[in-house]
């Protein structure tokens, strides 16, 4: 089932000669309560940056379905933006993931990738998700509290964070690889693999801006307002409107 939802905000001033965003959101699969997600990123967003939502649920709960919306290459030719919250951890296609990669590497459409997404499509032999993101992971520590560091405090998208401000109760994500495209915004220990991990960043890769957070396992995560300013911050980032 694919939605479209209008939702009015109040036009920033740096984006007053600008429409409304044209944005995509892109979710379903598994391990993640993402019906409820459903209801807290767009409205979340709308609520800080102008959006008209297009929002692609026609996965459901699988993980490994192929969305009709990726059959051919001018899927993303309509929006100005595609948000990521899904989990197809079982999509495996190398051509149906190069097709939905190099979309925005060759056409430069910005997009923001949240936490399941940057372990969908892990599994495939393709390595073009991984370099949209400009990182790798296939694991996760168990849910536990941790807090955050900021690594490049006068960034647009995470200078407004507080302090000492961290998640709750999340997953944090081991990264195993970065492509040297990659500004890390904020890092987190992990007890686990004893190192330091990014849980969110910036990616040039081709002709798009992307925005990455693996953070946001728990409704409560994203719900909070530290969140969504930071996720409405990186998509101002990926439409170059901060910089």
């Amino acid at each position: 089932m694919v939605v479209r939802l209008g939702l009015a905000a109040a036009m920033p001033a740096r984006l007053a000669a600008s429409a409304q965003i044209r944005a995509l959101y892109v979710t379903g699969g598994g391990f993640h309560d993402f019906e409820a997600q459903e209801a807290i990123i767009p409205a979340g967003l709308a609520e800080r940056i102008p959006i008209e939502w297009t929002i692609d649920r026609t996965a459901g709960t699988s993980t490994d379905t192929l969305i009709d919306r990726h059959r051919d290459t001018a899927w993303a030719d309509e929006f100005d933006l595609v948000v990521y919250n899904m989990s197809f951890s079982h999509v495996v296609d190398p051509e149906w993931i190069d097709r939905i990669a190099h979309a925005h590497r060759d056409k430069g459409v910005p997009a923001v990738i949240l936490h399941g997404a940057t372990h969908s499509y892990r599994r495939s032999t393709t390595e073009s998700w991984k370099a949209l993101m400009g990182a790798s992971s296939m694991r996760h520590d168990a849910q536990r509290e941790f807090r955050v560091e900021r690594i490049a405090p006068d960034h647009p998208i995470v200078r407004d964070l507080p302090p000492e401000w961290g998640p709750g109760v999340d997953e944090l994500y081991e990264i195993e690889r970065t492509w040297p495209t990659i500004t890390p915004l904020l890092q987190a220990w992990s007890v686990e693999s004893e190192a330091h991990h990014p849980v969110a960043w910036t990616n040039e890769h081709g002709a798009a801006r992307v925005f990455v957070t693996t953070l946001g396992h728990n409704n409560s995560t994203m719900a909070s307002p530290e969140y969504l300013d930071m996720v409405a911050r990186g998509v101002r980032w990926a439409l170059g409107v901060d910089d």
